[in-house]
């Protein structure tokens, strides 16, 4: 990117071809819509930017969007469908999911999948993005080409990129570049493996641009606003990305490049204030599915077993070593398999033993199965037993 950086010291990531497709659709978003978003510095997460209450339900994901759309300056209002799945049994962390479905001329419309314990407001940051990168569509096309189209779909393939460069644009950046790598600890039963018995550090990643590009772009907007600091509420380790970009970027060769003139001023983000009208409704009562899914401790025995055998044989004889850590193993297996473990197969938590209600995802135990994959079976069997007494 000639000017723009250094020709030293730069950075691997995002690498040049990355960086110029980057800053030339940041670069159509301030011809299309002005660069004042981009000069006003970025919403930090924290009680200061969201006044407004939360709750994890379809109401408090609306609310959420509603003030994120507030900031963004997104001249729409939110609307968002209940289509909650649960987790999936197979994610150790289960991610958020609130996908935008559709924008249409007064609403843009969010579908709630799953709310998980997450960086939320950053991943529905990339979301408020994407409905703006709908309505400016790349080549200056109008969004709503004629009157019978008064509903735009998302293009994946066109919307979902763009979406979370524009997130930086209006101002989101920080909250979208936190959400893009997280680092999580699990802990045992709150994950799908049975034998998670200790902390184990679990990276999620949301929006649709990896975590470089994003601190990349949000390097980018502190240098146009002549800052020579990240700003704040970055994790670390987006904070040093940013931060070794912030050592090679020019402020005049990219103001140059992106059309803004020299003394275009900074400008300052107006404090929020919570929405007056905003209610926390809970969520109707919904009659979710799950069977008790019957693990055992018998893999966790397995490798204590095979732990204690190598010990054994090291205090005791080491030239059976072979002989213990089979003998070991086997037995502690054996009695593995006798400690029964219910879990939840909606979302593999792990129950009382005669629990009738899962109290991570709510759903009601219609009894037990041996196999995760017997969850379609037992599921079929259920409705064909309903069907019959109904009749």
């Amino acid at each position: 990117m000639d000017g723009i950086v250094a020709p030293m010291g730069e950075p691997s990531e995002p690498d040049v071809e990355t960086r110029e497709h980057l800053v030339d659709v940041l670069g159509e978003f301030v011809a299309r819509a002005g660069a004042g978003p981009l000069l006003l510095p970025p919403v930090e997460p924290g009680r200061t930017a969201f006044p407004d209450p939360w709750a994890a339900t379809r109401a408090g994901a609306a609310l959420l969007l509603r003030r994120l759309a507030w900031h963004a300056g997104l001249d729409r209002e939110v609307e968002v469908e209940d289509r909650q799945v649960g987790a999936r049994p197979t994610e150790r962390k289960p991610a958020t999911r609130v996908p935008l479905v559709e924008v249409q001329r007064n609403v843009a419309v969010f579908a709630l999948e799953f709310i998980g314990a997450d960086d939320i407001a950053g991943t529905l940051a990339h979301e408020v993005g994407v409905a703006f990168a709908v309505l400016h569509p790349p080549g200056g096309a109008e969004p709503y080409r004629t009157a019978e189209v008064p509903v735009v779909a998302v293009d994946p393939d066109v919307d979902l990129e763009r979406g979370s460069i524009a997130a930086v644009y209006l101002g989101l950046g920080v909250l979208a570049a936190n959400a893009a790598r997280q680092n999580h600890a699990v802990l045992e039963g709150q994950g799908f493996n049975p034998l998670l018995v200790a902390k184990v550090g679990v990276e999620l990643e949301a929006g649709y641009l990896p975590a470089s590009s994003l601190t990349y772009l949000v390097a980018v907007q502190a240098m146009l606003r002549g800052e020579t600091k990240p700003p704040g509420g970055l994790v670390p380790t987006q904070r040093r990305e940013v931060e070794a970009w912030l050592e090679v970027l020019d402020r005049a060769a990219l103001r140059s490049r992106l059309g803004i003139a020299g003394d275009a001023p900074a400008g300052e983000r107006p404090a929020p204030t919570a929405f007056p009208d905003a209610q926390l409704e809970p969520d109707a009562p919904r009659h979710k599915i799950a069977f008790r899914w019957r693990t055992n401790r018998g893999g966790l025995g397995l490798v204590a077993g095979t732990l204690l055998g190598i010990a054994a044989s090291i205090a005791a004889a080491p030239t059976l070593m072979p002989w213990f850590v089979i003998v070991g193993a086997v037995g502690c297996h054996l009695l593995g398999r006798q400690i029964r473990v219910p879990r939840c197969s909606a979302c593999a938590t792990t129950l009382k033993r005669l629990a009738q209600r899962c109290p991570a995802c709510g759903a009601v135990m219609r009894g037990d199965i041996a196999n995760l994959s017997d969850r379609l079976a037992a599921e079929e069997q259920l409705e064909e037993r309903e069907d019959h007494s109904a009749t």
